[in-house]
C-alpha cells in the first residue's frame, strides 16, 4: 500500500493512522507551510499536482502535513500567545509568521515527541492517534526545521497555515 499521506483535494490517506472519513464526508486537518511570495505578499501554495506525486520534493513545493495534531497544538499555542484576544482558534485564512525562535522551540518539541504539545482534543485534528502521526511525520518535522532556519536566514517570510 502507497503510505504517502493526500489531501482532500486527490485523497489516499494512509490508511494505517485511520487518516479517513466520518460518514462518507472527508473531514479534517491540513497544515501547509511556505515562504511569503514577494511579489502578492501572500504564502506560496503548495504545488498539490507536485505533492501527490512521486516527484514532491517539500523544500520547493511545500510542506504539508494531514492530521498533525500535536504540530497544530504546538502552533496553536504560538497563536494563542501573538493573539490573546482572539475568540476563535487559527483556521483558514490565518497566518503565523514563523521565526527563528519558533522554528528553535518547534525542534525541541520534536525531539521529545512534542512532549509539551499533548492535544487533548480536536477530533477535526486527528488527536486520536497522534503518537503515530508524530513518528509518521518526525522526518519531515525535522526537514522542515532545517529548511525553514536557512529560508529566515536567507531573508525570507516563513509562513504556516491550517484548515480544519
Amino acid at each position: 500500500m502507497d503510505k504517502k499521506i493526500k489531501f482532500d483535494n486527490g485523497v489516499g490517506y494512509d490508511k494505517t493512522l485511520g487518516l479517513t472519513t466520518n460518514k462518507g464526508k472527508i473531514m479534517g486537518l491540513d497544515q501547509f507551510a511556505h515562504i511569503r511570495d514577494k511579489q502578492s505578499g501572500q504564502m506560496k501554495q503548495p504545488d498539490f499536482d507536485k505533492v501527490y506525486s512521486d516527484k514532491y520534493e517539500p523544500t520547493i513545493d511545500g510542506f504539508v502535513w494531514r492530521k498533525h495534531s500535536r504540530l497544530q497544538q504546538f502552533m496553536q499555542n504560538i497563536w494563542d500567545e501573538q493573539n490573546p484576544n482572539s475568540a476563535e482558534a487559527m483556521n483558514g485564512e490565518d497566518e503565523l509568521t514563523l521565526t527563528k525562535d519558533i522554528i528553535t522551540n518547534l525542534r525541541k518539541e520534536i525531539d521529545s515527541n512534542y512532549h509539551n504539545s499533548f492535544c487533548s482534543g480536536g477530533f477535526f485534528w486527528g488527536h486520536q492517534f497522534q503518537e503515530e502521526a508524530v513518528k509518521e511525520y518526525s522526518k519531515q518535522d525535522v526537514q522542515f526545521c532545517d529548511w525553514a532556519l536557512a529560508q529566515i536566514e536567507k531573508g525570507e517570510t516563513v509562513l504556516y497555515n491550517c484548515s480544519w
